[in-house]
């Protein structure tokens, strides 16, 4: 993946995560927020490369 597509979908499920926080519904939240890391530390190391 692209770095642009790389912060996309890190902000689409950071703000998932803090939605479903809103909407009480924490298994989604839980879900979003595990996506969010797993997208974040590949967007964090393609930093570090370029």
């Amino acid at each position: 993946m692209n770095k642009l597509l790389l912060l996309n979908v890190t902000g689409f499920f950071k703000q998932l995560e803090e939605r479903m926080i809103a909407d009480c519904r924490p298994n989604i939240a839980n879900h979003a927020k595990k996506q969010y890391e797993k997208y974040n530390r590949q967007l964090e190391a393609l930093k570090e490369l370029g």
